[in-house]
């Protein structure tokens, strides 16, 4: 039986079943907010409750598949510095790009208040610290009437906990939890019991999505499942057996702390599939523009009025909107800002050739000739980050 690690040998690396997951993902995610700017968040909560199983399982993917992508950048790296570098090349650049278009252009063109006053206003001051991870939602006066009043950028509640995904992988790094498999399945079973043992204490309203803790535990268990990669089997019967257990912690949400792990599978599993790819794969990753622009068009869509507010015109007007500006985004933005990764590397090796500070680390000659079996041949450099996720 084929382990994940025999998958990723087959496919050099690059399988690209984890650029279709991204694509898919991120058309679900706007597929899901044209119900929330059509029919208001009360009626669309009524809705997505009846499908909650899917709903909960498409960030639960998405953190999942990140956690073992982003793994196999952090035992490329040297040290924290290209790790944390990577990360911020990869998310920093489009989100200040489009927290900027989104405050100065779609506000100036939206907003009910004089430009003056919106100008002035201090929400649209706050909104700028989106770009450092501190989400705000409003800019004045706009959106005011729409079925989902006032929110800009509803989907960027995510991304405080994507950078503490990042910053717990460093510092499990930092404690060489990560690089011994054993410890880190260790703590991963302490981490299962006591999200269990949070949650029955903690039994009260279900949201429709995963908590928070529990996208960050999805996150690790992809982690863990990269770690021992070469152990686990790549089996069809094995996903659909995870992907069952997903569905019956989900399905009443009372048991959501035991759907991580079996969600992280299915993500392994499908991300190396590796179909032939096609053009949308293989001319860049446009899944981070669709995250980021994809609620503000359709809540720019939804200010047209009745004639528009159905969830299936929201798609139809909207997704090639978005995936036109991810392309833009993409070809733009951050593809050039990945170009940046070997000024992240000298500096690291500037600053390792000088210093032996805490938070470094340098690989045993033991677990580089681990890695170089399977990660053979030379990476590119925009496309290995490509692949490392967000």
């Amino acid at each position: 039986m084929p382990s994940l690690a025999d998958r990723l040998a087959l496919a050099r690396n690059r399988p690209a079943g984890f650029d279709y997951m991204r694509i898919v993902l991120a058309v679900s995610i706007i597929g899901l907010h044209s119900a929330n700017v059509t029919f208001g968040l009360g009626r669309a909560l009524e809705i997505q409750s009846t499908l909650r199983i899917g709903v909960a399982m498409i960030l639960a993917l998405f953190f999942a598949l990140s956690g073992f992508l982003v793994t196999a950048s952090l035992l490329r790296c040297k040290s924290l510095i290209s790790f944390l570098g990577l990360r911020l090349l990869r998310i920093a650049p489009a989100l200040a790009v489009e927290t900027t278009l989104s405050a100065i252009i779609i506000g100036s063109f939206f907003t009910e208040l004089p430009l003056a006053q919106y100008f002035a206003d201090p929400k649209f001051h706050a909104y700028f610290l989106n770009i450092v991870g501190d989400i705000h939602y409003e800019l004045p006066g706009l959106f005011l009437h729409n079925p989902l009043p006032v929110l800009v950028n509803s989907q960027l509640w995510t991304v405080p906990y994507e950078l503490w995904c990042y910053v717990i992988l460093a510092l499990l790094a930092v404690t060489t939890i990560c690089f011994n498999r054993v410890a880190y399945l260790v703590f991963m079973v302490i981490a299962q019991i006591g999200l269990v043992g949070y949650d029955i204490a903690r039994w009260d309203e279900v949201p429709i999505q995963l908590r928070p803790h529990l996208l960050v535990f999805c996150f690790l268990a992809g982690v863990g499942f990269y770690l021992w990669r070469d152990k686990v089997p790549f089996h069809r019967t094995l996903c659909l057996f995870a992907l069952v257990l997903c569905a019956a912690a989900m399905a009443t949400g009372r048991a959501d702390a035991l759907a991580p792990v079996p969600a992280a599978y299915i993500a392994c599993y499908l991300g190396l599939m590796n179909p032939r790819r096609s053009w949308i794969v293989s001319s860049g990753d446009y899944s981070y523009g669709l995250y980021l622009y994809g609620f503000v068009i359709q809540q720019c869509v939804a200010t047209f009025g009745p004639p528009v507010q159905h969830w299936y015109l929201n798609i139809l007007i909207s997704l090639p909107l978005a995936f036109g500006v991810a392309v833009a985004s993409w070809h733009l933005v951050e593809k050039h800002a990945l170009r940046l990764r070997g000024r992240v590397e000298k500096l690291e090796t500037a600053v390792l050739s000088r210093t032996s500070l805490v938070g470094f680390w340098r690989k045993s000659p033991e677990q580089a000739e681990r890695e170089a079996v399977v990660q053979p041949g030379p990476i590119n450099p925009v496309r290995s980050i490509v692949l490392s996720g967000r």
